[in-house]
């Protein structure tokens, strides 16, 4: 059963996972306002991560959006979160990407 509140795209953005004073580096592969699809690396997909876990990633800002997400669903290398503390400013950050993603896919069509 599907229980999707927002719009979702496929990205590839650069994120890290914040755990045990380390920044572990993963990839954003589905976004959408209220969560994401991360793909972790191998190594990194062997470790348990938290209920709740800090996490950024950069939509092309020189400021990393950093926010706190609850693990939603793990599925081997791939974690599915949902943003739980966020900026606002943020938020609308990821919203004005998602708006220039779709306008880049109709003009392509």
């Amino acid at each position: 059963m599907e229980r999707r509140n927002a719009a979702r795209m496929m990205v590839d953005i650069p994120a890290w996972c914040l755990l045990d004073g380390h920044r572990h580096p993963c990839r954003a592969v589905d976004l959408s306002a209220t969560g994401m699809l991360i793909s972790r690396s191998r190594a990194f997909s062997e470790r348990d991560l938290p209920q709740l876990g800090a996490y950024e990633m950069f939509l092309g800002s020189r400021r990393p959006i950093r926010f706190r997400a609850r693990t939603v669903r793990c599925e081997g290398p791939l974690v599915a979160v949902r943003f739980v503390v966020m900026n606002d400013a943020d938020r609308l950050s990821i919203a004005e990407h998602a708006d220039e993603l779709a306008r880049r896919r109709i003009s392509l069509h």
